[in-house]
């Protein structure tokens, strides 16, 4: 079955999953590098295409004109990110011992059949739908001590994105459906209800008001490698809510952390660029408390 990057990105938007252009791998002087032109780590050809979108999965769409004119024209060979608001993708990473905690998970509970597909880096991606009224956030196995679904097995929902085939790896391996999980044979699952609990119980830790904040600043103090537009918004946010900091010191200092702590550092444009954004989101979230 063969498959091209706009028809798949066509038919997520036609399941309700916005989707919007990442950057991909290119020939360069007999190595293949990121299209980007930087040295970007483990986000090489995983990271959002600012051309095209600016503010990162939050310019991700299910508008097929857009989708039409980033594929159809202005960058058919773009890898394709989905973007998880409305997914539990449970991700597994062989290289971290994932494969041995997901055989665990799969002999303790029942994994209904639903869409999966095989990833550029040698894991799995097994998605389902995140049940209404319910928020999953991502988790980051490897910045945690005891990951909910065990070392080496991530969860990306709200905020989140991943690789979708058939986007192509740095490495030259495609993305791809796994067999007998393609949505033409398989229908998308709602998240079952044991992985739902493990997530919000995970996530209510402390008492049930959200991450705890040690945990939280112990992260944020670390290397930051994937998903740094998501956390450098999530700090943006954070900061700009103390209400004694102004928001060109909480810039300054936004700016600085994505210098220290991200690896490798966002371009200082794509920084204020999400520092903008968030000004005006909290902006907008002050005047709805005040009205």
């Amino acid at each position: 079955m063969t498959e091209t990057m706009l028809g798949t990105a066509l038919a997520f938007a036609r399941h309700g999953l916005a989707v919007f252009p990442l950057h991909y791998p290119v020939e360069h002087n007999g190595q293949v590098a990121c299209s980007c032109g930087r040295l970007c780590g483990k986000s090489a050809a995983k990271h959002p295409d600012a051309r095209y979108a600016p503010n990162g999965v939050h310019s991700a769409t299910i508008e097929s004109g857009i989708i039409k004119l980033w594929w159809g024209l202005r960058v058919p060979e773009a890898n394709l990110g989905v973007a998880t608001d409305k997914l539990v993708v449970v991700d597994v990473d062989p290289r971290h011992g994932g494969d041995e905690s997901f055989r665990a998970l799969e002999r303790e509970h029942e994994i209904p059949p639903t869409w999966r597909t095989l990833t550029g880096g040698g894991g799995e991606h097994i998605m389902f739908a995140c049940p209404d009224g319910i928020e999953i956030k991502c988790v980051v196995a490897e910045q945690m001590k005891e990951p909910p679904l065990g070392p080496g097995v991530d969860v990306r929902a709200r905020g989140g994105y991943i690789v979708a085939p058939p986007s192509r790896h740095i490495s030259g391996r495609s993305y791809a459906w796994s067999v007998d999980h393609h949505p033409q044979e398989v229908s998308l699952a709602p998240a079952p209800d044991w992985l739902i609990a493990r997530l919000t119980t995970a996530r209510g830790s402390n008492g049930g008001k959200g991450h705890d904040p040690a945990q939280w600043a112990a992260r944020k103090a670390g290397k930051i490698s994937e998903y740094r537009d998501r956390e450098i918004a999530e700090l943006a946010g954070k900061l700009l809510r103390a209400i004694s900091l102004d928001p060109r010191f909480v810039a300054t200092l936004v700016h600085d952390w994505n210098a220290c702590h991200c690896d490798p550092p966002l371009p200082e444009e794509e920084v204020q660029t999400i520092f903008n954004r968030i000004c005006k989101l909290e902006r907008k979230r002050l005047e709805s408390d005040h009205a």
